[in-house]
């Protein structure tokens, strides 16, 4: 094992592994020039190569005024003290609360809490936690108090969704606990409720809505100065943090391609971006920042967000949004997740382990209570993970971001064979073989782009095998009357259930309009009717319910809310009758499976006596 600093580390050798190569590529020129020469936060950096591992490590000795990015002290103590305002708490309680915090701070800094070696840090970036077992853990922490014995040992911020082996592993060699904060994440294959997906496709709409194109940072190499302007605005002035990036930080970044910049420009001006960097199936954004200058109904910051989850479920991966916003993130989705730091004092003198057992209580005992009571009036059972420390630690996202990302492409791949196996097939025999193809994938949570692809197909294959006389643009010379019956005479049967399902194409207003009467006049049993039409670029919905259909409980409000989604719209009316209009032609054939789902899961086995199955 070798302690590699900015005068050695030329001559450490780079095993061919993404970690090494990130740590050459990334830390080291950090190391090389200093902490200060790229961000406000002081630190002294080295480089620990161990097996095949080259692990970044971060030395402080008393740091008070760094950020809670390199300072214990001002994550738990400096930063809590200023939230606490008399108008948050009450003059009296936030008196008293301030002086218990500063009471236990001085303690905290008698003991030297911020003297401490923070293993496997990388700066900004996140999900990159080493992977050790426990002879590599054990070698590792022994020759770390041999080289700093005054120094505590920290794993800073571990997320037990990506890492929970690793904090499971520490626990077996004498590592404490101490809740860190939470992020947020959303896994590809998560279940998301219509209104998330809804909010998402109103958030996608913003950007373009205001006048701006997404483009790729390497097309404004120049832009480094109006980057960390945009940063210092939302992260200095709204949020008041204390950790600055110089501006060759952001040049240097982008220039070599260490992170993925992203621009929202307008006019030829940026007036927002986001940083991407990808680890372990994560997509992680260390840098983010928009003008706050500009009026909030723009949309700017939720269509940012909204392209940098996009960037991460289109191709079957994790997003992690990190906190903040947390009710603005949980209707997009985003399931909140701790963070834990562990930490190994049991070299260190009796008064300074009694200093970090007092931290440990205070925190896991103070603020984890109360992150967790937040969180659950944002995300109710969504908030998993945030009560009292229990050992083994598991992903609270049930999947891990890797685990997920295999699963979504394994789901992809059964579903395209599955596709390519009903595409050989003919009529009925398609359409039955179609129809679970059909319900996953104009359900699928993700808008990726295989799955987009796979679902234009499935259409184009549904719209082949239903090729009837009654999807054929009317003609003229057929009677709304006679067109009734013939629609009739086609429709779907199950038992005592019949449903007429029918893409009309172009068809005229008044004809459509007799057409509905007609069928109402020749409506007998349990019928319902779903007719869609174009006209234009529009879509024309109309349904209808029969009496006999309404007395087993289904109206045509019901069939049209199962439809006009399908093609972006909506529509009301009568139980008896409904009409709606909608947007997109290319949703005519999911709108009509969807409808024909609905009925035959609702009353495709109704019999007399058994009433609905």
């Amino acid at each position: 094992m070798t302690l590699y600093d900015a005068d050695t580390v030329d001559a450490c050798s780079w095993p061919e592994t993404p970690q090494a190569r990130l740590a050459r590529d990334y830390f080291v020129p950090v190391m090389k020039r200093g902490s200060t020469a790229f961000l406000s936060d002081r630190t002294t950096l080295r480089l620990v190569a161990m097996d095949d591992l080259r692990i970044p490590l971060a030395i402080n000795e008393a740091e008070y005024g760094n950020s809670p990015l390199h300072s214990l002290w001002v994550r738990y103590i400096g930063l809590p003290v200023q939230a606490v305002t008399a108008e948050a708490y009450g003059a009296a309680r936030a008196v008293v609360m301030r002086g218990a915090m500063r009471t236990l701070g001085s303690m905290l800094k008698a003991a030297r809490i911020d003297k401490a070696v923070y293993v496997d840090h990388w700066l900004v970036l996140r999900n990159l936690s080493v992977s050790l077992d426990e002879a590599q853990v054990e070698r590792l922490t022994a020759f770390l108090v041999e080289r700093f014995p005054g120094h505590a040992i920290v794993f800073p911020a571990i997320n037990p969704a990506n890492a929970s082996p690793l904090l499971n592993t520490l626990a077996a060699r004498d590592y404490g606990f101490l809740y860190g904060s939470h992020t947020r994440m959303t896994l590809p294959t998560q279940d998301v409720s219509r209104q998330v997906r809804e909010n998402r496709r109103r958030d996608g709409r913003l950007l373009e809505a205001a006048g701006y194109r997404i483009v790729d940072g390497r097309e404004l190499p120049d832009c480094a100065p109006r980057l960390r302007e945009l940063y210092r605005s939302l992260n200095a002035d709204k949020y008041h943090s204390t950790l600055d990036f110089t501006e060759e930080f952001f040049a240097w970044t982008l220039r070599e391609g260490i992170f993925q910049y992203w621009l929202a420009v307008k006019d030829g001006r940026v007036d927002g971006f986001y940083a991407t960097h990808v680890s372990d199936d994560t997509v992680w954004s260390p840098l983010f920042g928009y003008d706050l200058s500009l009026p909030q109904d723009l949309g700017l910051y939720r269509g940012l967000v909204h392209r940098l989850m996009q960037d991460a479920l289109e191709v079957g991966l994790t997003i992690e949004l990190g906190p903040g916003a947390d009710p603005f993130k949980s209707l997009r989705g985003s399931q909140p997740v701790p963070r834990w730091t562990a930490y190994y004092v049991k070299h260190l003198s009796g008064f300074r382990q009694y200093a970090w057992r007092t931290l440990q209580r205070y925190v896991n005992g103070g603020v984890r209570p109360a992150a967790n009571a937040m969180l659950k009036k944002i995300d109710g059972d969504a908030a998993v993970g945030f009560g009292p420390l229990t050992l083994p630690f598991t992903p609270p996202t049930g999947q891990t971001p890797r685990e997920a990302a295999r699963a979504m492409r394994e789901q992809v791949d059964a579903l395209e064979a599955q596709l390519e196996s009903a595409a050989r097939l003919e009529g009925e025999a398609r359409l039955r073989a179609l129809s679970p193809l059909s319900q996953t994938l104009h359900n699928w949570p993700q808008p990726m782009p295989r799955v987009v692809a796979l679902r234009e197909r499935l259409t184009r294959l549904e719209r082949e095998a239903r090729r009837k006389p009654e999807q054929a643009v009317a003609p003229a010379t057929v009677s709304p009357e006679v067109q009734a019956r013939q629609l009739l005479q086609d429709a779907t049967r199950w038992g005592y259930t019949t449903l007429i399902a029918a893409n009309l194409g172009e068809v005229a207003a008044p004809h459509l309009k007799a057409l509905v009467e007609a069928l109402r006049r020749e409506l007998a049993g349990i019928v319902g009717v779903v007719l869609l039409a174009t006209r234009g670029d529009k879509v024309v919905l109309a349904t209808i319910a029969s009496d006999a259909l309404r007395s087993v409980g289904m109206d045509a409000g019901q069939l049209m809310a199962q439809a006009a989604p399908c093609v972006e719209g909506k529509g009301g009316g009568s139980p008896e009758v409904a009409w709606g209009g909608g947007s997109r032609a290319d949703g005519i054939e999911a709108a009509l499976s969807a409808t024909r789902r609905f009925v035959e899961s609702r009353l495709g086995n109704w019999t007399p006596s058994g009433g609905v199955g």
